[in-house]
């Protein structure tokens, strides 16, 4: 199944139309259909879909298999029709993102903009909020079309053509979108660096030890410390030079915080496959409608 068409084409927004029509069929039968049935078509097809790339991981893959090679057992034969599937199902996977994304946008307008006419606590918050996101979806499609299909559309690639279409794009999303992220971001440091002080008030053993080799991997990646520090012990490889500040914090990295990332990551793993194989199963009740 073929769901690469040419840009622009009448064949593309065909397929486009016909999948949001559906789509659309799909969410509303599901809104229509009788809360006891809904539980049964979601486990079924998260079941189902989930069973698709289990299956394909599991299975032998036939290699160098071309699309116009015939399979020579079964066993190749389904290992063919899964790397096939899996193609088809990432695409309806992409299409059901579009929709959820859809949905929040609605469930965003519809929170806010009830705030907003009833005139409720913070509503200027919510004016704001929906006055932004209305202008960089029109501004964003808007310089969209015209980079892409525009008479204009070669030209426009360089940002010396630019119209005020694009630099007002370009204003909303790199200017302000992006600035005001890191900026949240810079404010969450100190945050971190507060609750780092906490964590690491000398209370215990267990806690010293802790605020010992954070300062030391601290000192470690500051290059005039380092600088002074390892200059007081002889670099001919004698050892002494093993407590050079550059030695001692890749001991600690090498010995402690290495393994102990690994450890983590592997217990992260662990609750991962647990929680997929929790949602595979649908054995998480809380989030379908019974």
């Amino acid at each position: 199944m073929n769901f690469s068409y040419p840009s622009g084409s009448s064949t593309l927004y065909l397929a486009l139309a016909v999948t949001v029509i559906f789509g659309f069929l799909i969410m509303f039968g599901m809104m229509s259909m009788p809360a006891r049935w809904r539980r049964p078509v979601v486990v079924t097809c998260t079941f189902i879909s989930g069973l698709i790339y289990v299956a394909y991981y599991l299975w032998p893959k036939p290699q160098s298999f071309g699309p116009r090679d015939i399979p020579l057992n079964w066993s190749e034969w389904v290992g063919s029709q899964l790397a096939d599937t899996i193609g088809v199902a990432g695409t309806i996977s992409t299409a059901l993102t579009t929709f959820l994304l859809g949905l929040g946008i609605y469930s965003l307008v519809r929170i806010h903009g009830r705030k907003l006419i009833r005139m409720q606590k913070d509503w200027a918050f919510s004016l704001v909020l929906l006055i932004s996101m209305l202008a960089i979806v029109i501004f964003g499609y808007w310089s969209y079309y015209q980079t892409k299909f525009g008479p204009d559309a070669s030209k426009l690639q360089d940002a010396a053509n630019w119209t005020w279409v694009n630099y007002t794009n370009d204003f909303l999303f790199d200017g302000l979108l992006q600035q005001m992220e890191g900026a949240m971001f810079s404010v969450i440091a100190f945050y971190i660096l507060s609750a780092a002080y906490r964590a690491f008030r000398i209370r215990s053993v267990e806690a010293t030890i802790l605020l010992a080799s954070a300062l030391i991997m601290m000192l470690s990646l500051m290059g005039a410390v380092e600088f002074l520090w390892n200059s007081k012990f002889d670099h001919s490889g004698a050892f002494v030079a093993n407590f050079q500040l550059t030695e001692i914090a890749r001991w600690i990295r090498d010995t402690f915080q290495t393994p102990g990332i690994r450890a983590l990551e592997f217990g992260i793993g662990l609750g991962a496959l647990a929680m997929g194989l929790r949602l595979w199963l649908s054995l998480e009740k809380g989030g379908v409608s019974a």
